[in-house]
């Protein structure tokens, strides 16, 4: 198996995605369930699923063989699509900030410059 090069792992450009994935991520809508935490995933999404079931029993009861499969059906796959984008959406913004460009500046000897510069402060303080 070879290793990762440095060029290897780079930062994601969205508008460069393989079509399927830039039309998740045009999905509206998701923007307060990927920030939320977890009150969201704790508490909506299991009521949500229960009232989902239920609803899918009324559906199921109510109406005539074909349509009652695909009113059921449209509930489930409107979330898949939300859950993908979420999750799509997620895994980039981790990409990109983990081997994406770094956002802190490694400038040791300006760091080295300010702790002496503190210890003589320090020292001049104690004297």
């Amino acid at each position: 198996m070879g290793t990762m090069s440095d060029s290897g792992a780079q930062k994601v450009n969205r508008n460069k995605l393989p079509w399927f994935y830039r039309l998740i991520l045009k999905i509206p809508g998701t923007d307060f369930v990927e920030s939320s935490g977890g009150i969201f995933w704790g508490v909506v999404v299991p009521v949500f699923v229960f009232l989902e079931f239920l609803l899918s029993l009324f559906l199921i009861v109510s109406f005539p063989f074909p349509a009652n499969i695909v009113l059921v059906g449209i509930i489930p796959t409107a979330v898949l699509m939300i859950f993908l984008r979420i999750s799509l959406g997620r895994f980039l913004n981790w990409w990109n900030s983990t081997f994406g460009e770094s956002r802190f500046e490694w400038n040791v000897e300006k760091t080295l410059e300010e702790y002496y510069a503190l210890l003589e402060k320090k020292k001049k303080k104690t004297e």
